[in-house]
């Protein structure tokens, strides 16, 4: 096509030469728009030979970006028109090409005309010149961008209608261009998702970190395009590196490694993208600086990259709440022939970091898992029964067989529960010699007391009376002994009367001594207490066989604060008061045994042997840490139940036995040291009854209220 017609055959050959150039930028357009170039590179050739072809005096080319706005490809002398040299010029243009990529057709404005639509400022030319707009078509509708030419007013309608149709046929070429450009990034876009999804494929295929990792360095490094790849792990504050594309072993002790991982693990406390373009950046934290200038004398790269990965599950472990904490790994990419620009290597750097912080983050959080080498197995048992419900369901119904068989076939010791106190081996109970009143207690709990020591001092008026009454008797006799005495004194008696006096005298004497006697007994039985009829109850004599140190303490009071409940009371021979006992000499336990354990404890011997022991686990209240051992003769189990007076809240009758807690069958380590056999020491004892079934051992309480109120019923 000839945008400048001739006129007549007379300008013919004239214009041949114009064809011609024409026709040849015709075909260099069509060869450019059938090549892969950058669309920069394309649009400049584009339009630069596109205004040779018409001698316009400017141009440009506008591309529609993803968002819809008109941006500028290519300009020549946009700024020799003067859009801004009147009022509202710009504004006025951008409107004529916001109207021009809607319509979708061709425009030819002559200088400051308009297009007449009028929304706010009217769309129109600006300029001296003759605006000459034509769309970049994708289909018959949709537009893709604009070719805006300026030219001189010079040429009459009918040539800038022939611009304006060359216009139009070169803007085809710029729409074949653009939709081979569409293609071949669709085509790459195939590719990049097809290679990126095998990529997470790969690296989701298992949990092991160095596959993992591994995969992510010789994978992304095809994906990004770059000459190295590195994964770095943190552990805690340091950083590891697990893989470096390329490399089949990570060599730790290798000058390069140790710099690498230095300058991962500055970065990752710094929690920053670190990119290096050739030019050190000075606003770097000191650490950061410092480690990639160590690792740049090493390395040549003209490209570094370290990205920090992060992911969306990582816990704040404050809070405990999702939230993205420090990362966790690092991407190193390294280049060392760099393209002029970087930024779409950069790009492929994030997308690949995207998908290897998920796997990397879950490669890491099975590491973390203890025992993790049992899981395998047990997820192998889980699939082959069909499926977790079921696992669960043989898992539990397994332990609970397991449970009962260890309770029915496992032996275990049964140990019976039962309490007591410390005291001595050698002890009595003190009772009074006759029934009277307690005036007052001489002694109080835990005091040491020596033989015959007054303890308890009482009153009888009974005592009082007939001690009385032989005083009387003794006064009254000794009275008839003197009178007696002074008679048969006298000269005049006869033989008779003589008689009859010393008869008396030896009555009166005999009544005397018979009524000394009997205060003797009395006053020996009863010891003297303030007042007559007041007796005391004394401390005893030492047990027989018992060899007596001088100035050794004899008797200790076992009995409790309760004995001045008994002060002003009245009191029988057969009531017991005072409860001593030796303080030298051998100590045991007094266990009161619960009437419903007894069985059990008699059932424990097997034999009718009297010698014969059970050892009993002793705990003193005292000294709670430390378990002692004792030893429970089967004579030294009473045979009666007795009420627990001591105990209120203790309603069931106990059984008193005594453990015995020294002797040469009891290890030295395990026997009550001397400083801590303090009477009335509260004693926890568990009595050891041979080997049971273990669910009897541990729940005999359970079976024997079953046996007494269910199983009895039937």
């Amino acid at each position: 096509m000839n945008p400048n017609p001739p006129t007549d055959t007379t300008e013919a050959s004239d214009q041949s030469s114009p064809n011609r150039r024409i026709d040849q930028i015709v075909e260099e357009v069509a060869q450019l728009a059938a090549a892969d170039m950058p669309p920069g590179a394309f649009f400049q050739e584009f339009l630069m030979r596109v205004l040779a072809g018409i001698e316009a005096q400017a141009g440009a080319v506008w591309i529609r970006n993803p968002q819809g706005f008109l941006q500028l490809q290519y300009q020549s002398q946009i700024d020799s028109v003067g859009l801004d040299n009147h009022k509202n010029g710009r504004q006025s243009h951008n409107e004529l090409l916001r109207q021009a990529i809607q319509t979708a057709k061709p425009i030819l404005l002559e200088p400051y005309g308009s297009t007449g639509i009028l929304e706010g400022i009217p769309a129109g030319n600006p300029t001296d010149f003759v605006v000459l707009l034509v769309p970049i078509l994708l289909d018959e509708k949709t537009a893709l961008g604009l070719v805006e030419v300026w030219e001189e007013p010079r040429w009459d309608a009918r040539t800038k209608r022939a611009h304006l149709n060359y216009l139009v046929q070169m803007a085809a070429y710029a729409s074949g261009y653009v939709r081979n450009q569409q293609s071949r990034q669709m085509l790459n876009q195939e590719q990049l998702w097809s290679q990126l999804e095998s990529f997470s494929c790969q690296i989701h295929s298992t949990l092991d970190i160095t596959t993992v990792s591994y995969h992510i360095a010789n994978e992304g490094r095809r994906l990004v395009g770059s000459d190295r790849i590195s994964v770095a792990v943190r552990e805690g504050k340091k950083a590891r590196i697990e893989a470096v594309s390329g490399a089949d072993v990570v060599e730790k002790r290798s000058a390069q490694i140790k710099l690498m991982r230095k300058l991962c693990q500055a970065v990752l406390q710094w929690d920053e993208k670190l990119v290096f373009r050739g030019v050190k950046d000075d606003g770097l934290p000191p650490d950061v600086y410092e480690a990639l200038d160590k690792y740049l004398a090493e390395s040549a790269a003209k490209l570094l990259v370290c990205q920090p990965l992060r992911d969306q599950r990582e816990k704040d472990p404050q809070t405990k709440e999702y939230k993205p904490g420090k990362a966790r790994s690092a991407l190193l990419m390294e280049c060392y022939e760099p393209p002029a620009q970087p930024e779409p290597i950069i790009a492929r750097l994030d997308v690949v970091g995207r998908h290897a912080a998920s796997a990397l983050y879950n490669s890491t959080e099975m590491r973390n898992i203890p025992l993790r080498f049992l899981w395998k197995p047990i997820m192998a048992v889980q699939e082959g029964l069909g499926g977790k419900t079921r696992f669960i369901t043989f898992l539990i119904s397994t332990a609970v067989i397991v449970l009962l068989l260890a309770m029915v076939l496992v032996p275990w010791e049964l140990k019976m529960d039962a309490k007591g106190q410390l005291v001595p081996e050698n002890r009595l109970w003190i009772y009074a010699p006759r029934e009277g009143k307690i005036e007052q207690f001489d002694v109080e709990p835990n005091s040491v007391v020596s033989r015959n020591q007054v303890l308890i001092e009482m009153f009888d008026p009974l005592l009082q009376k007939d001690l009385g009454d032989l005083n009387g008797k003794i006064e009254t006799a000794s009275q008839r002994i003197r009178i007696r005495r002074a008679q048969l004194q006298g000269l005049n008696l006869d033989q008779a009367s003589r008689d009859k006096l010393t008869t008396e005298l030896s009555e009166s004497e005999a009544a005397l001594a018979q009524a000394e006697f009997q205060l003797n007994v009395l006053n020996k039985l009863y010891p003297k207490g303030g007042r007559l009829g007041a007796f005391q109850v004394m401390a005893p004599q030492n047990l027989a066989n018992r060899q007596v140190t001088p100035g050794e303490p004899d008797w200790l009071v076992l009995s409790g604060s309760d004995i001045r409940d008994l002060k002003g009371k009245y009191v029988k021979p057969s009531d017991p008061i005072l409860r001593i006992g030796q303080v030298s000499g051998q100590w045991e336990i007094e266990l009161k045994i619960p009437q419903k354990h007894i069985g059990q404890v008699l059932a424990a011997f097997k034999t009718k042997d009297p010698d014969e022991k059970l050892d009993v686990d002793l705990k003193l209240e005292n000294q709670v840490t430390k378990t002692y051992r004792g030893k429970l003769a089967r004579r030294d189990v009473t045979q009666e139940a007795v009420p627990n007076k001591d105990e209120h809240s203790e309603s069931d009758p106990v059984v008193y036995a005594y453990v015995r807690v020294s002797g040469d069958d009891i290890p030295e380590e395990d026997r009550i040291p001397i400083g801590n056999q303090l009477a009335g020491v509260e004693v926890k004892a568990k009595i050891r009854c041979g080997p049971h079934a273990m669910g009897y051992s541990l729940f005999y309480g359970v079976w024997e209220y079953l046996c007494e109120k269910i199983f009895y019923l039937f």
